[in-house]
């Protein structure tokens, strides 16, 4: 076999002909699954990849998917602390169905960029950017981010559950007086958390002083600032749900600055379960996303939406869990 293997290569291992490798690798509907999943795995034993671009040339297909990561309300640092693990879960799925990610912030979509579709992660709700890839007909997938268009998916987490959760565990604790730092309103993760928030305190009838209602942007910055107001009110909170770990973790360190114990004295919950959540002290409880299946799952809807034009795009919302651990005690 040459140093570079070839079409033939592939069709005298799989025990096909030329022609029937070239519809398998180029996604032809007249190959059983079971033949074209052959070929595939003969082409990736022996490194077999067709040129990219002649092969768009032949099926009018990129066989990119545009991973597009916004500044998450003006935060792209954070952006990237929550969705690493599901960037890489997009990579991985990508990779077995033979597609490769093209990763660009919203800025830089523009017309010398081609691709097949595009997944959109951290990009705010007002973001011109999805009107304008829904109107030249940009299949779309959005990771909380809600996407117009006749072909747009939506993959999530149960956000509202997530604040239930939290506020059943602080009340289950005697909790009646809880505050809420809100995340960014621009966003689906914010304004969802933060409207849950409101309906759970009175289904639960806790206190619902206005000034128990902080607004941040999910970072830390906003976190400690909308913490000291809490702790400087006459009547401070005894409980504290904020919308990102972030948050949290620095809610934690203005409790402390406070001369209080986190825990003991103002019990904290996050949102998202980052890996620094079990490394704080008191460790955080919070509540946990699955970052892997939000990226495995968003990478699949996007390949169904290319690979079938004429599928129903889904919502999928996935379940939230509580991780009690010792900031709430």
């Amino acid at each position: 076999m040459s140093s570079r293997p070839t079409i033939k290569d592939v069709a005298e291992q799989a025990g096909v002909s030329i022609a029937t490798v070239s519809r398998a690798l180029n996604d032809k509907g007249d190959v059983s699954v079971q033949t074209r999943e052959r070929v595939r795995d003969v082409a990736r034993s022996v490194g077999y990849s067709a040129d990219p671009a002649a092969r768009s040339l032949v099926t009018q297909k990129t066989r990119l998917v545009a991973v597009v990561v916004g500044d998450n309300a003006g935060h792209r640092d954070l952006s990237l602390v929550f969705f690493g693990k599901v960037l890489a879960a997009i990579s991985r799925r990508l990779a077995q169905s033979d597609y490769d990610p093209l990763l660009l912030q919203p800025g830089d979509v523009g017309p010398e960029h081609r691709f097949d579709t595009a997944i959109l992660i951290g990009v705010d709700d007002d973001d011109p950017l999805i009107a304008e890839l829904a109107s030249q007909s940009v299949p779309l997938v959005g990771v909380d981010v809600m996407c117009t268009g006749a072909r747009a998916a939506y993959v999530g987490s149960d956000h509202a559950d997530g604040v239930r959760l939290a506020l059943a565990h602080l009340h289950a604790l005697g909790h009646r007086r809880i505050a809420h730092l809100a995340g960014a309103a621009n966003t689906i993760a914010g304004s969802t958390r933060l409207q849950a928030f409101s309906r759970e305190v009175a289904v639960l009838g806790l206190d619902s002083a206005p000034e128990l209602l902080r607004y941040g942007d999910f970072s830390s910055a906003s976190g400690y600032r909308e913490a000291c107001a809490l702790l400087a009110l006459g009547a401070r909170p005894t409980a504290i749900v904020a919308a990102s770990d972030l948050m949290a973790l620095a809610a934690m360190q203005a409790i402390r600055d406070a001369g209080l114990q986190p825990g003991p004295d103002v019990a904290v919950v996050g949102f998202d379960d980052l890996e620094a959540a079990a490394l704080a002290h008191p460790p955080l409880t919070t509540i946990r996303q699955d970052r892997q299946e939000l990226g495995t799952l968003a990478a699949t809807r996007a390949i169904e939406l290319i690979e079938d034009p004429g599928v129903v795009p889904r919502t999928t919302v996935l379940p939230v869990e509580l991780v009690v651990r010792g900031s709430s005690t």
